[in-house]
């Protein structure tokens, strides 16, 4: 992970603690809308494998459970050792959390039928962002799903602070993900636009 985000997230820690203030989401509501969203685009992940990239405290996999779209498994990778250790501490006994810095080439991601990249990639440059992205969907057995704060959104966030996080160009990584398969969905209908999400399946 980059400095500067990698920074950010542990400042959070060292302040707040480990748990959802150290993710640095807006809120809750918003967390949970964009896991609803990524979800609901896929079709379901209940009974799949899944990657949870920049999985934080685990929150996916509670939003999951209360959804009833328990997976068959869930892997999830951070860098963030406090976040990660309290994300072991709730998990399901068909899950696990790994600390991983997600830039590390040399680190190996299980193989899995979905990946899930939720937040995680705001903070990184367009380098990053693609370095995560090509090893996350080589990674998917059956698609690759990511969320990223829209260089167009509604007029009411034009002049909301975004702290460490930065908005990315979304035609840009829309067209990314169409050259890597024709089956690729866009959504940027909620949050008045703040947030973009892309489902790409094989």
């Amino acid at each position: 992970m980059n400095t500067q985000s990698f920074e950010a997230y542990q400042a959070a820690v060292d302040v707040h603690g480990a748990g959802f203030s150290a993710t640095l989401w807006g809120s809750v509501g918003t967390q949970s809308l964009r896991f609803h969203v990524l979800v609901e685009m896929i079709g379901g992940l209940a009974g799949c494998t899944l990657l949870d990239l920049g999985c934080g405290d685990g929150a996916l996999e509670r939003w999951l459970i209360d959804a009833g779209q328990m997976p068959a498994s869930l892997v999830g990778l951070d860098a963030i050792g406090a976040q990660v250790d309290l994300a072991c501490s709730h998990a399901a006994d068909w899950s696990e959390y790994m600390q991983v810095d997600l830039l590390d080439e040399a680190i190996a991601w299980p193989i899995t039928d979905w990946v899930i990249v939720s937040g995680t990639l705001n903070t990184m440059t367009d380098f990053e962002v693609g370095a995560v992205l090509e090893k996350a969907w080589s990674s998917s057995q059956v698609g690759l799903a990511f969320n990223l704060l829209s260089d167009r959104p509604g007029v009411e966030w034009d002049q909301r602070p975004l702290g460490p996080a930065r908005r990315h160009d979304g035609l840009s990584w829309m067209a990314w993900a169409l050259e890597r398969t024709a089956l690729v969905a866009c959504r940027q209908d909620y949050l008045s636009g703040h947030d973009l999400t892309i489902v790409m399946k094989r």
